[in-house]
């Protein structure tokens, strides 16, 4: 079988879907990596979503925002996961007293992805948004929310990320980091 079908030509929906593939996957790994996914976490859960996106591209309404939603909540599935097995590694450490092989106290960057973790998800989704670009309008479109909703995660999230770096900054010594 040919890697177009068993009639080796391409449906006609597919070229459609290749634009917009080639359009949004960067835009989507991105915006997952704002909302505090490594590289490889965002590549995963946008590949998963596109591909989920194939299967019913003729009928998708709005593929932007599909995609968007199940890649964030793809990525949100494994996060969580990630983040229970680091709160036993942390704990089992704590109880041991000694710090796992191979991890050290975070640096600036570090500290910040960790933060940006930390947010619930509804509100990294907004910031990574609002990071990319959209406006509370646009954001509020993609997700399916109001748009008084996204202001609301917004502004939510970046006062935990003021606070957030102000508390570090103050056990830190007066780092430079700011949020503008």
């Amino acid at each position: 079988m040919s890697p177009q079908g068993d009639h080796g030509a391409l449906p006609a929906e597919l070229p459609g879907f290749a634009v917009f593939f080639t359009a949004e996957y960067p835009r989507v790994v991105h915006s997952l990596m704002r909302a505090g996914a490594t590289y490889e976490e965002a590549e995963d859960a946008t590949q998963d979503a596109m591909h989920e996106l194939l299967r019913s591209w003729p009928d998708c309404k709005n593929p932007a925002g599909w995609v968007r939603t199940v890649a964030w909540h793809a990525y949100c599935r494994k996060a969580e996961r990630n983040r229970k097995r680091l709160a036993l590694e942390s704990r089992n450490a704590r109880l041991a007293r000694e710090t796992p092989a191979g991890r050290s106290e975070p640096g600036e960057h570090e500290k910040v992805v960790e933060i940006l973790r930390g947010l619930p998800p509804r509100q990294g989704q907004v910031l990574a948004l609002h990071l990319d670009g959209y406006t509370a309008q646009e954001i509020a479109e993609l997700i399916s929310v109001k748009a008084s909703t996204v202001r609301s995660n917004l502004r939510h999230a970046l006062a935990t990320l003021r606070g957030s770096l102000e508390n570090y900054e103050k056990k830190e010594g007066g780092s430079h980091v700011s949020m503008g």
